[in-house]
Formats: C-alpha cells, structure tokens, sequence
C-alpha cells in the first residue's frame, strides 16, 4: 500500500474524529440555543462522517456495488437534510421561535473553517495526485462542510451581534441549494 494511500486513511480517520465532536456540540448548542443553522451543521457532521467512514472502507475493499449503494444512502441523508431544514426554518419564521444569540456557535464554526480547510485541500491534494475517486469524493464532502461553516457563521454571527435572529434560519435556508446540488452529485 502506498504511503499516500495510508496518508490518506489517516486523515479520513481524523476527519471523522472531529466531526464526531464538531457534531456533538454542535447538535448540543443548536438544541440549547434554537439555532436552525447550527442544528443543520451538526446534523451535516454526521453525515460526513457516514461518508468518510464509507470512504476508508472503499479504500480498504473495492466493490462497485456496495458503493453506488453507500453514495446513494449519502444523496439522501442530504435530501433529508433539506427537508428539517425546510421545516424548521419555516415553523421558526412564521412563529417567531427565535434562536438565542451564540458565541460557542461562532466558535464552533471557525474552527471548522481552520480545521477543514487545509484538511480538504491535503485530501485533494492527495487525491488527484493518485487518481482515486473515492479520496476526490472525500475531499469534497470535507469542502461542503467547510461552505457550511461559513454560513453559520454568518446566520449565527449576525444574530449574536445585531440580534436579527432571523439571520439563522435564513442561513439555513440558504445551505438548501449546496444540499440539493450534493445531492444530485450522488444519486
């Protein structure tokens, strides 16, 4: 086995590492704070990690069918995704439930931003560099999930500092199409 390849496992095994605990607190602060765009970005960490778990398997055994199948469980997570978002940030917004302004959201979010960052660029890096499709398709995940982090920041952000708490579902909202547009990409 190459030492890219193993390289690579590594940080898949890291990426599912942090995004248990980036998952954990964020589902704990979104609950605890009423955040739509926090809740969606930790119901997201557990999605990537069911696709990077995915990912070290099909690196360790090659079947085409098992992996079709696994791309299409990852597709509709993300379209399942979408509906919570749908329904939450709409039930938010028509009955005013207003998210509580939060700082450990911010934080959460910018360290996603530090972590996943160079994380995804290495995988790419490492991917392209060996032509495999499955630590590409990893790497992406990793980058989605960075894009996100930016929106929680924003949505969170504005409402923690301005206290526009509508900034956070709207923030959510707007994850709808990148979730969409995974979604397409594995179906």
């Amino acid at each position: 086995m190459s030492s890219s390849l193993n390289f690579s496992k590594k940080l898949i095994i890291f990426t599912i590492i942090y995004n248990l605990l980036e998952g954990v607190f964020a589902l704990y602060f979104g609950i605890d704070e009423n955040s739509t765009s926090l809740l969606s970005f930790g119901i997201d960490s557990f999605i990537e990690i069911f696709a990077s778990t995915i990912a070290l398997l099909g690196l360790s055994i090659k079947s085409n069918l098992s992996e079709k199948f696994a791309e299409k469980l990852i597709a509709y997570s993300f379209l399942l995704l979408v509906v919570f978002i749908l329904f939450k940030s709409t039930y938010d917004m028509i009955n005013s439930y207003k998210p509580e302004p939060s700082f450990y959201g911010i934080l959460i979010a910018l360290v996603s931003i530090f972590v996943e960052g160079p994380l995804a660029y290495k995988k790419l890096q490492i991917g392209k560099e060996s032509n495999n499709s499955i630590i590409i398709a990893e790497a992406k995940e990793t980058l989605f999930c960075l894009n996100l982090s930016v929106l929680v920041i924003v949505g969170v952000g504005v409402n923690y500092l301005t206290d526009l708490w509508y900034f956070d579902p709207v923030a959510a909202l707007l994850m709808i199409p990148w979730l969409i547009y995974e979604f397409n990409q594995h179906r």
